[in-house]
This record gives structure tokens, sequence and C-alpha cells, in this order.
């Protein structure tokens, strides 16, 4: 159900009311059991969410653009020439492909 909330584009988020078996109503709804340790539902909920980042190294093209696939969010980029490092911090809003980030060296 998660997955499918993620992918539909009238979700702008998703909220846990909770996660400790302590403090949850449903007996089954947990992802922390009451001891602190992670449970299988809990396990593959951060599996899922670890699916959702987006990390990729690579060089640019003949053109001088690097292409990658990725969701909404704020974006780290580092790129790196010789000695020279540049990082700035890239915004993919809803609705905005491609987005194009200008560097100079």
């Amino acid at each position: 159900m998660l997955r499918e909330a993620y992918a539909h584009p009238a979700v702008e988020g998703i909220i846990l009311w909770g996660f400790w078996e302590l403090g949850m109503a449903r007996g089954d709804a947990h992802l922390i059991d009451a001891e602190g340790d992670i449970n299988e539902v809990g396990k593959r909920f951060l599996s899922l969410k670890k699916e959702w980042l987006t990390e990729t190294a690579g060089s640019v093209d003949q053109d001088g653009e690097f292409r990658f696939g990725g969701f909404q969010g704020t974006y780290r980029v580092e790129v790196a020439r010789g000695s020279k490092t540049v990082v700035k911090m890239l915004l993919v809003d809803k609705g905005e492909l491609p987005v194009m980030l200008s560097l100079q060296l």
C-alpha cells in the first residue's frame, strides 16, 4: 500500500502516527517492539524507504550533461574536476522535468 501511495500523483506525503509497540492502539501496527528492536515490518519499511532514496555517480557526456532518474525532493550535488569540487543543492519539484543545474568549475 505504501508503494501505491508513494507513486500516486495526488499523494503529497505519508504520515506514520506511531511506530513503537507500547505506543500503538493496534497490537500489530508497530515497527519497533517494546524492547526497542526493529521487527520484520520495520525492516521492510526501512528497506522501502532506502529504495526511495536516490544516490548516483557518473561522468558527464560529450554535451557536458549528466542524467539520472530520481524522485521529488532536494538533492546534494557534488561535482569534482581535478582538485576543484563544487557542491550545490538541487530541488526537484512536482511537474518540473527536466531539471537543469549549471555549474562552473
